[in-house]
């Protein structure tokens, strides 16, 4: 069923990296982009239920409020900032991508992340947050879709990867967060 080019290893140590800096801004920047009382991390749990949520529907949180339960994709990134959400489109081994994967779920009714949210940190040390934006996943599918030629191709680990800059996406509700208002800090080209 589940097909990566990546070790379980290596997805293992992504994953806490990742935990760790959604954990750094749970309680400070993350609730003045998404409203929640509660947020319950999938990738935290050892049981098939979190196999299947975080591997097959690309779910990595459930946020919880008085109204019910949403379900979030985060990317986690270090060291650089590019103030982009990358979508994975190919896959070295010929796995399913990220990208198969959520143009399917939607199309067919099948589960996937209701928003997508990609971070920037300085490092895995200082956790200091550069940037950060979520989105509705629907809205970043769609505009792909529509606007394909808005996205840059880069490759990383046997992987292919199509980046769309934020300021592409401000016509859709999109919540951005930058911790330096100047926009002064490193950004990274593609």
């Amino acid at each position: 069923m589940y097909n990566s080019d990546e070790t379980p290893k290596k997805r293992s140590e992504d994953a806490k990296d990742s935990i760790v800096g959604i954990n750094k801004i749970k309680s400070s920047v993350l609730p003045a982009l998404i409203s929640f009382d509660e947020i319950i991390c999938v990738e935290s749990q050892e049981n098939n239920i979190r196999r299947l949520l975080d591997m097959e529907a690309g779910i990595d949180y459930f946020l919880i409020d008085k109204h019910g339960m949403r379900s979030i994709a985060t990317r986690v990134q270090y060291d650089y900032t590019c103030n982009t959400f990358t979508i994975r489109t190919e896959r070295e081994s010929g796995g399913k991508t990220e990208l198969e994967k959520r143009l399917f779920a939607i199309k067919n009714g099948y589960l996937y992340p209701e928003y997508t949210l990609q971070a920037y940190f300085d490092n895995k040390v200082d956790l200091n947050l550069y940037s950060i934006a979520i989105i509705k996943t629907t809205d970043l599918f769609n505009y792909y879709k529509t606007n394909p030629d808005d996205f840059v191709t880069h490759g990383s680990n046997g992987a292919v990867f199509k980046a769309v800059h934020w300021n592409y996406l401000k016509n859709l509700r999109i919540n951005i967060y930058k911790a330096d208002d100047k926009d002064n800090y490193p950004e990274t080209p593609l």
